[in-house]
């Protein structure tokens, strides 16, 4: 004998694309619809608790409708019920119908409608979830689906999979389970449908049927929690990206901003589906599969551990057109590349720097700590002034480890080369390209200070 089971996917929002791009930040005033989506066939005359399933659903469906229109008048709903025009024998897996379609008031032809329709036929739960997705209005609207039944599919059908298409579409939310009756063996069958709700009796059943009204009925709102090396939601003015995570689309994007009492503002996200955020820190923090729960306020919590690395120059304050690049110390992917009298903000880690002095600088493995100021102090570079009468090849080397390493070279045929070079001693050598032969290299040495012009005649 089958359970009878309540299995319900609420608000599904369709037509937000005019929400992508940017959060809503205040309740958006969407059309709220109800789709009744009832089980006639014809295990729902079975006893059940001194009456049968038929008698208990018809009774959830009136009193459910009844409740909500007198709280809510604008909420429109409809019915459509499968497993009721064909008898069992038949074998009938498409037998499903739209018996009162999605309107404002219909709380008397829904009453009449079950009034007069026998049970008797197969569950087509998969086929009917199928074609409730088109019984709604395309106008944009926050639209629920009611799914009740006495049992699982028998059709050969995949509510999970049709589940998950709706999902992936936007069109419907993860289920919520409420089951009757249901045998512990039995329950695992949902969990790839959603989340699943237990009723024993006629109470627990009006407590979890009340639970799940309540989040189709009202407005989901989001917080979005960024927090600091010390676990504290604090860090704030960045920029947030939401994408749809079953299709990749973007649909929201927005600058992270605290309100009047430095809380995270209140946001207004569509619950239907998945997403992946993206935090756009350096480097950015990716969360993925994010779902919302409906009719709730939703507190979403990222670490976002961040450093501050200052860059000075000899002490000076004015921009340097001198550079650091910052890798990713396990692929060298270039991550930032950030300039001298500045100060950036980093995703604590550990990171490969190259400056780009001459020489280079380097540093393998540099950690920025999460919640600390670190600071890169270079001299000030001196200048080398290189002059030439004749056509000239130079290389411009500093010794290293008692090794030769070329920091720069050229080839002039006259004039000046002004070259920027780091405090220290460097070996010039250089050849006529008038006189090509090896004997004519000439080699000289050069102390080059902070902030200081030295000149040199090849």
């Amino acid at each position: 004998m089958k359970k009878l089971f309540l299995l319900v996917c609420i608000p599904l929002l369709i037509g937000m694309t005019a929400a992508v791009g940017r959060a809503q930040t205040s309740p958006p005033a969407a059309t709220k619809r109800i789709l009744i989506l009832l089980d006639g066939s014809g295990s729902m005359v079975d006893p059940w608790n001194g009456t049968n399933k038929w008698e208990v659903a018809k009774k959830l469906v009136t009193k459910t409708i009844d409740s909500i229109q007198r709280s809510e008048p604008g909420v429109e709903i409809g019915l459509r019920v499968f497993g009721f025009q064909q008898p069992r024998a038949v074998h009938d897996c498409k037998d499903s119908k739209l018996v009162v379609p999605i309107g404002k008031n219909t709380g008397s032809a829904v009453k009449s409608a079950l009034a007069s329709i026998t049970p008797q036929g197969y569950t087509p739960i998969a086929y009917s979830l199928f074609l409730a997705a088109g019984d709604f209005p395309t106008a944009e609207a926050a639209n629920s689906i009611i799914l009740i039944t006495d049992g699982i599919e028998n059709c050969d059908g995949d509510p999970c999979a049709s589940t998950q298409v709706l999902r992936d579409k936007r069109i419907t939310l993860k289920p919520f389970i409420i089951g009757l009756g249901i045998e512990e063996k039995d329950k695992k069958q949902f969990e790839c449908v959603g989340a699943y709700y237990d009723a024993s009796n006629e109470k627990t059943f009006a407590n979890a049927m009340s639970i799940v009204i309540s989040q189709a009925l009202n407005i989901t709102t989001t917080q979005i929690n960024l927090l600091d090396a010390f676990g504290l939601p604090l860090e704030k003015n960045i920029e947030i990206t939401l994408y749809d995570h079953a299709s990749g689309e973007l649909r929201y994007n927005y600058v992270h901003t605290p309100d009047d009492k430095q809380q995270p503002d209140t946001l207004f996200l569509n619950p239907v589906g998945k997403y992946d955020i993206t935090v756009h820190t350096t480097p950015p923090i990716f969360l993925n599969d994010v779902e919302l729960t409906p009719g709730k306020h939703n507190i979403i919590g990222i670490d976002v551990p961040l450093g501050t690395l200052v860059l000075s120059e000899g002490g000076n304050t004015t921009l340097s057109e001198k550079q650091l690049v910052l890798r990713d110390n396990e692929t060298g992917v270039i991550i930032y590349v950030q300039n001298f009298n500045t100060k950036m903000k980093y995703v604590a880690g550990t990171y490969d720097i190259d400056i780009l002095t001459l020489p280079r600088l380097h540093y393998d493995n540099y950690e920025i700590k999460g919640g600390v100021e670190s600071k890169i102090d270079i001299p000030v570079s001196g200048t080398l002034n290189i002059t030439l009468t004749a056509n000239t090849t130079y290389s411009i080397y500093t010794v290293k480890n008692d090794q030769l390493e070329k920091v720069y070279e050229n080839t002039m045929s006259a004039g000046l080369d002004p070259v920027q070079l780091l405090p220290g001693e460097y070996i010039v050598v250089s050849r006529s390209n008038i006189k090509k032969v090896a004997a004519s290299t000439k080699e000289q040495r050069v102390q080059i200070k902070s902030a200081k012009t030295t000149t040199l005649k090849l």
